[in-house]
């Protein structure tokens, strides 16, 4: 790799300035020898030389300071906090920002020639008769119609005679308007449109784009092939090319060979619902169990976390509601851990099982995904109070099986300090009612929607 294009980026610095630069010396330690004061900022710069625009932000860190631990670098833009190129590259380079006409152009379903042509379509890329006049080819009229035109690209695919005959069967059949509009309009009205299921949209969004193109098909088998213009042929093939795309991307499904039984069919699939039963489990003799639920108004935003911790018959030992700030909704749920965590240890309670509905925060806390820089503070501030347990398991919960913890959401929001609750009496009415029910290990349906369709019966 040729690092000189970056090299010229870096600016020059002369030796006698690297001279200037006090190093770090023996006496600018603390006296744990850390390089970091009680205030938590590096002592270098709060003494030495930190330029005047910098100091605001250096005093605002929050460092969280380990003095077992060496310091170690983390690398921003990758959640990771490892340094890679294509992070590196993503910062410096000049993205446009995404279109929805353009993300709409490409599927994976949808054949590649398909989407390329409607590409040239919309950027005026296409070798019309008009396209040629610039290599000083003579004008010529149009070879789609009967009523001769302008070989243009928007004569040939939206305002053409022909064109319009074609638009108007499918727009018919899903209800959508066939006012004339220029052909980028056109597909946006086409996509724009409501849609019931997933194969609704995928029919919405690759029928437009197979018109597009058997309507070049057919103007290239008029002008090279010596056909005549045939809007039978058009139409069939359209229905045949959205056919084969339903028979590829939905092989389980018998799809009839007729376009409005197809569409009608398309608008009455639903998608298939897996329902399961899950329970809130009473944990063993001498074990309590804590569960604890947290939610962010946007995210980041305002966080708030709630728990309950319950003995082994159910009774509740304490609840708690309380808002935690601004941050992320990975973060809110270990704040919500560790704040309940917390007061276990506080009230005696040293076997504890967690329960999280969050189940990457629970692959994080056993190590079995990788920890983003962005949570390590607060993960391994959990890890440490874990270590004060005589007895620590944790495992993740279906949010259905965790509802009591879940009502108390709308509390933490609106509250600016901790609630604890401590009997049952004292919980919001909606927390009680679940409480309840889990205490009698009454059963919650888990309902999940999935992506595999269903005909209608």
């Amino acid at each position: 790799m040729d690092i000189s294009r970056l090299m010229t980026h870096a600016e020059p610095i002369e030796e006698e300035k690297l001279k200037e630069v006090p190093r770090m010396t023996k006496k600018d330690r603390t006296e744990n020898g850390s390089y970091f004061d009680n205030t938590s900022v590096p002592k270098y710069h709060k003494d030495k030389k930190a330029p005047p625009q910098f100091v605001p932000s250096i005093l605002a860190s929050n460092i969280n300071y380990q003095p077992h631990k060496l310091d170690q670098a983390s690398w921003k833009p990758n959640s990771s906090g490892e340094f890679s190129c294509s992070s590196a590259w993503e910062l410096i380079r000049d993205k446009r920002s995404k279109t929805r006409i353009n993300s709409q152009t490409w599927h994976k379903h949808i054949p590649f020639k398909c989407s390329f042509l409607l590409w040239r379509a919309l950027r005026g890329k296409l070798p019309t008769n008009k396209k040629l006049i610039s290599f000083g080819k003579a004008p010529a009229q149009c070879y789609c119609c009967h009523r001769a035109g302008l070989d243009t690209i928007d004569h040939i695919f939206v305002s053409g005679n022909f064109a319009r005959k074609v638009w108007s069967v499918f727009s018919d059949s899903l209800g959508i308007s066939k006012e004339y509009t220029p052909l980028r309009n056109l597909m946006m009205r086409w996509w724009s449109s409501n849609y019931s299921i997933e194969v609704h949209k995928l029919i919405l969004q690759a029928t437009p784009i197979f018109i597009c193109w058997n309507l070049w098909k057919n103007r290239g088998a008029i002008k090279y092939e010596g056909k005549q213009s045939n809007i039978t042929r058009v139409i069939y093939s359209v229905f045949k090319d959205n056919f084969n795309l339903l028979s590829t991307t939905y092989s389980y499904i018998s799809w009839p060979n007729s376009w409005k039984e197809l569409v009608l069919l398309v608008e009455k699939c639903t998608n298939e619902v897996n329902v399961s039963t899950v329970y809130w489990r009473k944990p063993s003799a001498h074990m309590v169990k804590l569960n604890t639920n947290a939610s962010a108004l946007h995210n980041p935003g305002k966080i708030g976390g709630r728990g309950l911790l319950r003995n082994n018959q159910g009774d509740l030992l304490f609840a708690f509601s309380t808002p935690f700030g601004e941050g992320t909704n990975n973060q809110s749920e270990i704040l919500a851990a560790i704040f309940g965590l917390t007061w276990c240890l506080q009230l005696g309670y040293t076997k504890v099982i967690l329960e999280v509905d969050s189940e990457l925060v629970i692959r994080w806390i056993k190590h079995l995904a990788q920890q983003p820089w962005t949570v390590k503070a607060q993960l391994q501030q959990l890890q440490d109070i874990s270590h004060h347990f005589q007895v620590f398991k944790c495992s993740h919960t279906y949010r259905e099986a965790n509802f009591t913890a879940d009502a108390l959401s709308k509390h933490s929001h609106k509250c600016t300090t901790p609630h604890i609750y401590l009997t049952k009496q004292e919980l919001p009415k909606e927390a009680r009612a679940y409480f309840e029910l889990d205490k009698l290990e009454m059963a919650n349906f888990r309902r999940r929607r999935l992506k595999r369709i269903k005909k209608p019966p």
